[in-house]
């Protein structure tokens, strides 16, 4: 074989490479891979403990959207903003569906919100709190 049959075999085949490895990373880019993440913080910080099976969903200034995944339908009965508490008209959210309590007093900023609610399983009262960023 001559030096530059060899040497024209072995760029066709590492330019083959080069090009399939361009092309899967270009493809890369072109689905976001690369970005850097926006926003900067997340929507709540802490959110939801997960043993309350409560998980939060979304927020905007007035309404804030759970879902209950505690297996048992649940009636929520109060929300305490800042430590400050609002009797809410009962809402009953399904097991493993979403529900929005609306946050009376709109907020802006950060805002520790606390909901109480009833577990019909067992009937008994609990507590869940999560730090809501802005709206």
């Amino acid at each position: 074989m001559r030096k530059g049959q060899a040497a024209m075999e072995f760029l066709m085949t590492y330019g083959w490479a080069i090009l399939i490895v361009i092309a899967v990373i270009a493809a890369l880019f072109a689905m976001g891979v690369f970005k850097l993440p926006t926003g900067g913080i997340a929507p709540c910080s802490p959110c939801f403990a997960p043993a309350t099976g409560i998980a939060y969903k979304d927020h905007n200034r007035d309404n804030l959207v759970i879902i209950n995944g505690r297996g048992n339908d649940i009636i929520i009965t109060k929300v305490f903003i800042e430590e400050t508490p609002y009797d809410i008209e009962d809402i009953t959210v399904g097991a493993n569906e979403a529900g929005t309590i609306y946050l009376p007093g709109s907020f802006s900023g950060d805002v520790r919100v606390t909901v109480e609610f009833q577990d019909l399983g067992t009937g008994l009262l609990h507590n869940a709190t999560a730090t809501l960023h802005g709206a």
